[in-house]
């Protein structure tokens, strides 16, 4: 067994479950079709969940090799992957028949969600530069990282429906974006 996979063996099956939670409240959502109001607000917040997540994931693996197996890394996994659950958690409410708009869900908990997503990527940003070799330059490193922290935390503070969907959509939008760059060769 490799170091990663040491690891990983115990945040990957936190971040499974957090995919699972998001899951979970959209089946039970999808349930009560007509009897409640979605909105856009709260699907926005699962998708990001959902996307920003395997975003970690996927780096994660990207850096498989560089992740040493030792008590600070198990606890840095588990802060980070614990808040990606108690983010995922509080994407839809436990009892969706008791908020007949989702939208008010959103407004009352979405700092939470976003709050727990910032803290999470604040993290493992944190936790990848001081992984990065000696003398590379992270210019495109600090600029999404932080442009994309930048537009998380704003998502969390502001107040409107609107602005908080407006810029959920320009995250995913970015993230979008960022899958394709592999595949157009510009990364």
């Amino acid at each position: 067994m490799s170091a990663f996979e040491f690891v990983f063996s115990l945040f990957g099956l936190v971040l499974g479950f957090s995919l699972v939670e998001v899951l979970s409240g959209l089946v039970k959502t999808v349930k009560l079709r007509g009897k409640v109001r979605i909105g856009w607000l709260v699907p926005l917040l699962g998708l990001f969940v959902m996307v920003d997540l395997t975003s970690f994931w996927s780096i994660a693996w990207q850096l498989r090799e560089k992740i040493p197996a030792n008590y600070a890394v198990l606890l840095l996994g588990l802060s980070i992957s614990g808040l990606y659950y108690f983010a995922a958690s509080m994407v839809f409410p436990d009892k969706p028949e008791d908020w007949p708009d989702f939208d008010s869900w959103a407004a009352a908990h979405k700092r939470q969600v976003l709050g727990g997503i910032f803290a999470s990527n604040l993290m493992a940003t944190t936790a990848v530069f001081s992984i990065l070799p000696p003398g590379m330059d992270l210019t495109f490193f600090f600029a999404t990282n932080g442009g994309l922290l930048a537009v998380m935390l704003a998502s969390a503070l502001v107040k409107p429906h609107w602005a908080t969907g407006a810029l959920l959509t320009a995250m995913l939008a970015f993230y979008f974006w960022f899958s394709l760059l592999p595949v157009l060769n510009l990364a």
